[in-house]
């Protein structure tokens, strides 16, 4: 098979990947909505479902011409990148961003990946799988694509910062918690939301104070419990995590996090459960 054939061929099994991924959807929003007694389409839980280690949804049909596709994501590095594969890693992205035409921001530090992007759809679609084909790390990448977007929002330049650390919690290097040895569960909506009615359950808010005064998960009654550490910056949390006050809301509890994309629960998450190890 030459590299045309070879390229046909997994375009066609992208999308009997994706035929098969929207039938099993279809019947778990089916059954989501049941369970929350609404109407079978009141729910949609392909739109709550990662992407990581599956094909990306396809572009939705009908596009407008005059729109873009705003692109979040992140991806944790480990190992690390060394020096060398780090500032390799700076161009690589950059070329990959030039060559299809996505614009917006990121940050690359030795221990990942974090960028919001525009570009058209079928571009910013490219531009994820060669990510996927230039480093297989990028497999268990969530993508979060919204299509449709006015183009007017799209950003007019790429621009990759190069830091030491993705987010402040300052713990970059050898003082960050292993995601390989201490990373925790990931859990989709529909299960996020059946733990919330929980009890025994402890909901940490991971953001900083000024969003979490925009708005904020609230758990019903007789469920779970929210803590807000009330955070200035990330770097306040290692702090408030070690508080024996703390500690004693969070013994004998299942601990669930949320922030906004993901990325700070992760290494929050990881960081947790190296003290918990720990003790």
């Amino acid at each position: 098979m030459d590299e045309k054939q070879a390229k046909v061929a997994a375009a066609k099994a992208r999308k009997e990947a994706r035929r098969a991924i929207r039938r099993k959807l279809a019947a778990e929003s089916a059954e989501t909505a049941a369970a929350l007694g609404l109407p079978a389409t009141a729910v949609d839980v392909g739109a709550s479902k990662s992407n990581a280690n599956r094909p990306l949804p396809a572009p939705p049909q009908g596009l407008s011409s005059d729109s873009c596709t705003i692109c979040l994501f992140y991806q944790y590095k480990e190992p690390a990148w060394k020096t060398k594969e780090h500032k390799a890693a700076l161009n690589k992205v950059t070329e990959l961003a030039t060559f299809y035409k996505v614009t917006g921001r990121g940050r690359c530090a030795p221990e990942g990946l974090n960028c919001t992007l525009t570009a058209s759809a079928n571009d910013m679609r490219a531009f994820c799988y060669a990510l996927r084909e230039w480093d297989p790390a990028f497999n268990e990448t969530d993508f979060k694509l919204e299509d449709g977007v006015p183009s007017s929002t799209r950003f007019r330049t790429f621009t990759l910062r190069k830091v030491d650390e993705l987010v402040g919690y300052a713990l970059d290097g050898i003082k960050a918690p292993s995601l390989n040895r201490h990373s925790g569960k990931h859990l989709e909506a529909p299960d996020y939301h059946a733990q919330m009615q929980k009890k025994d359950t402890v909901i940490i808010d991971v953001r900083n104070a000024y969003e979490s005064d925009i708005g904020h998960f609230q758990p019903p009654e007789g469920g779970a419990e929210l803590l807000d550490p009330k955070m200035r910056t990330s770097q306040d949390f290692p702090k408030w995590l070690n508080a024996p006050e703390t500690k004693a809301k969070l013994q004998d509890k299942t601990v669930m996090m949320y922030c906004t994309g993901g990325i700070r629960c992760e290494r929050a998450t990881a960081l947790l459960n190296q003290i918990t190890d720990a003790e």
